[in-house]
């Protein structure tokens, strides 16, 4: 799925029969944005964010909306459906919000490759970052793949989030007994999104929510 993020292309050699001289050039891709390291750009929690998601779940597809409605000091009203989630904010990173208290990270500065925290029951670890991941809409660039373990059950959740986006795709699987094997039960991946003072039904270029029916 994912592809190099530097794309190098050698020029070929040419060699003179005659003068029996050769001369080679390389001509290099321009450069791009490094990945960046802060959690938060990761994850734009700014009111006025919203996300559109299939989400494919016991063998059903089902659209799912996501909405970023205010900002509470250091924390982040999510609407999903008829449930609000809360995420705090914080010089560390991003969290989920549990009641009155910060509770694990989902995401933690600084965001590296092999970079890991502790969560409850289990530990989060930074799979990769920098790379190029394509969906459906578009291509995002400067990902960064994040998986929980956790156990009692032991489960795995992987979600990729695109710098300056937020999350694109989503697996959740489980440990079957019987198999021992992870078994998926929920994927999700991105269909589009709007910023702050977007128009969703516009016609944006940039991975946009879908139209209403």
């Amino acid at each position: 799925m994912p592809k190099p993020f530097l794309n190098m292309r050698l020029a070929l050699l040419l060699a003179g029969s005659l003068s029996g001289l050769a001369c080679a050039t390389t001509q290099k891709a321009p450069a791009r944005t490094p990945p960046p390291e802060q959690a938060a750009a990761y994850f734009p929690l700014a009111p006025g964010w919203k996300w559109a998601y299939e989400i494919e779940k016991s063998g059903e597809k089902i659209l799912a909306t996501y909405a970023a409605l205010q900002q509470i000091g250091d924390t982040v009203i999510i609407q999903a459906g008829e449930e609000r989630n809360g995420y705090a904010i914080l010089p560390e990173g991003i969290a989920r919000r549990e009641s009155l208290n910060p509770g694990d990270f989902i995401l933690k500065t600084p965001i590296r490759a092999g970079a890991t925290w502790t969560l409850a029951g289990g530990r989060a670890t930074v799979v990769s970052v920098g790379e190029d991941v394509t969906m459906p809409a578009r291509t995002y660039a400067n990902c960064a793949v994040v998986e929980e373990v956790r156990s009692n059950p032991d489960r795995i959740l992987r979600t990729t989030y695109a710098a300056g986006v937020g999350p694109i795709a989503l697996e959740y699987r489980i440990s079957n007994p019987e198999t021992r094997k992870f078994d998926v039960v929920l994927r999700a991946r991105l269909l589009g999104f709007t910023r702050p003072g977007e128009d969703p039904l516009g016609n944006q270029t940039d991975g946009s929510l879908p139209a209403k029916p």
